[in-house]
């Protein structure tokens, strides 16, 4: 197995499969096949790992890009022309393990276009793969598998160049794709030329390397070696090695571009203002708090920072008249600590004018003008969201989310009167069991909120009414009391009496405790009683012996729900059918 950087898993498994091709040679037993299965199995498990760290680093890309796109541009453009080339790559590898296994599973035929369709997919991440390993019959399969592959002559492997499903086209166009990575090189926008380093170019070369190999003191081209008379389930996790090369290679040249954006840039080109508030939402009573600092700060040469605490009225664009203005206290970190008490202040969005004075290279004081983001100051809000109804039910857990806009959850205390009960869950939500007594009919949650400054305000109560669970409906065969009819078939199947609750969107267990059940026969009734849901002996045998047009009823059906009480359910009337 070809590879480049490997992980000590992926080395595990490499010697793993050397192991189990050696196995192959003196005997193709369960047990072998089976080591394989987990082979393919954990080189998978290597894909989903790889392509989160591609993904991550695309992700660190495009917010570069983002932010500079005339810096970032031309390395996003090569990253998005790499991703494409790969993607398209491990799609085709991907595509020739599903024919590989249609082929294997007698299921492919070239005059059809899609008839492997049924063996490759997207999982749930989007990725494209085959089915499972294991659910391959035939994983013992090599003559199809060889055929297809190589053809009948192993020093003359097949190759058409307008057939891509070969060994010999897989190589080429593993190869095609080394070239293409190793020939990567562009202009950035400061003019300089990028071409992608030596040592990832050697990794290259050692990754996508297909060399003759030795077998019984033969050489062997290396199509012959991996795919001649060699079986379906030690091909599978070859080629799933390779799509690992593809992504290891793609994850080394996208790291390249991403490190290289500031390679050759200097560190400090503009000097910006930078005001980070804490929040954007503030409540009435609380400070505006933010951090607020000269980018490409000096520590040894700290500035002055105002800020007006006034409300900036959008009309006077004028820089700030610091003077008889306080500096703002400079922190450890290098940044102006903002405090602007809201206590008085009218609420909605705002925004402050402020000034920013450093020395500059050339040892003068310079000022620099800002503006602080729009904040907005609001009244303390409580927001209650039950996640099934607007009303809490005896005997189930009810989830309940609380929170305060602009207050952390572990600086809220909810509280419920009227003796029920909240509990928070470990999510942070909540779950309120209400008051068992059916003479509490409300329930008032009120909150109170550590407020940044370490003051507590308590918020208005709110108010949720309290009822016991909806009646189930009774069923029986499949049958519930709105139906009439009934077959015989169905009444020899002698299934238990259920209740269910519909309609209901708590998951809510009933259980029918008794019922009696009444046949009406030639103008007799019989009464036959059970003490719990299932069909006795007597009635069993009663029901035997009904036939068309008896009338079978269902009475007397008591439940238990789990808010303590017992219920009567409606009764059940069936005429017998055929």
């Amino acid at each position: 197995m070809a590879g480049g950087k490997e992980t000590p898993r992926q080395k595990m498994i490499g010697m793993m499969y050397l192991v189990l091709t050696a196995l192959l040679a003196l005997n193709i037993s369960k047990e072998v096949l089976n080591g394989f299965v987990k082979v393919e199995n954990s080189l998978q498990n290597t894909q989903h790992t790889l392509k989160g760290k591609v993904s991550e680093t695309l992700t660190t890309l495009e917010v570069k890009y983002a932010q500079n796109k005339e810096k970032v541009g031309p390395f996003m453009d090569k990253a998005r022309e790499v991703r494409g080339q790969s993607d398209e790559l491990v799609n085709y590898i991907t595509q020739m393990k599903g024919r590989c296994m249609a082929i294997s599973e007698g299921k492919y035929d070239d005059g059809i276009a899609n008839d492997f369709a049924d063996f490759i997919g997207k999982d749930a991440s989007g990725m494209d793969t085959t089915i499972s390993l294991a659910a391959i019959e035939k994983k013992d399969e090599y003559q199809e598998l060889t055929a297809f592959m190589v053809g009948s002559e192993p020093q003359n492997p097949k190759f058409d160049p307008n057939d891509p499903w070969s060994a010999a086209a897989l190589k080429k166009n593993l190869e095609a794709y080394r070239d293409y990575l190793k020939e990567i090189r562009f202009t950035d926008s400061q003019g300089n030329s990028r071409e992608l380093p030596e040592y990832i170019k050697v990794q290259l070369d050692e990754r996508f390397t297909f060399e003759d190999e030795i077998e019984d003191g033969k050489e062997v081209l290396w199509e012959a070696a991996n795919f001649f008379d060699v079986p379906l389930a030690a091909v599978m996790p070859l080629m799933s090695k390779m799509i690992i090369d593809v992504q290891d290679a793609q994850e080394d040249v996208l790291s390249w571009l991403l490190g290289g954006i500031e390679a050759k840039s200097y560190k400090f080109t503009n000097l910006m203002p930078l005001v980070v508030p804490e929040s954007n939402y503030i409540l009435r009573g609380d400070s505006i708090r933010a951090d607020v600092l000269l980018a490409a700060y000096d520590a040894t040469n700290a500035p002055d920072i105002y800020v007006d605490g006034k409300k900036w009225d959008g009309r006077d664009s004028s820089m700030l008249a610091y003077e008889g203005l306080e500096t703002l206290s400079i922190g450890s970190d290098g940044m102006g600590k903002l405090r602007i008490p809201t206590k008085g202040m009218q609420l909605g969005d705002m925004t402050f004018k402020g000034l920013i004075r450093y020395q500059g290279p050339d040892g003068n004081i310079e000022p620099y003008a800002f503006m602080t983001p729009n904040i907005t100051v609001a009244e303390p809000a409580l927001v209650v969201s039950p996640t099934k109804m607007n009303v809490f039910y005896r005997g189930v857990p009810n989830p309940v989310e609380v929170s305060v806009p602009g207050v952390p959850q572990d600086k809220i205390d909810v509280r419920i009167d009227g003796g029920h009960a909240i509990k928070r869950q470990s999510d942070g939500t909540y779950v309120v069991e209400p008051n068992k007594s059916s003479s509490v009919r409300e329930a008032n949650i009120t909150v109170s909120a550590e407020l940044p400054d370490g003051s507590k305000k308590t918020l208005p109560a709110k108010k949720f009414r309290v009822k016991r669970i909806p009646d189930p409906v009774a069923f029986w065969t499949g049958k519930k009391p709105t139906d009439k009819g009934i077959t015989k078939a169905e009444i020899l199947s002698f299934a238990p009496v259920a209740a269910r609750m519909e309609g209901f969107d708590f998951d809510v267990q009933v259980r029918v405790k008794s019922f009696t059940m009444r046949i009406s026969k030639d103008g007799s009734f019989s009464d036959l009683p059970s003490g719990n849901n299932r069909i006795t002996p007597d009635q069993q045998e009663a029901l035997k012996r009904v036939r068309r047009g008896n009338i079978l009823y269902l009475e007397d059906i008591l439940v238990s729900m789990p808010d303590g009480t017992e219920r009567d359910l409606p009764p059940m009337k069936l005429k017998v059918t055929g």
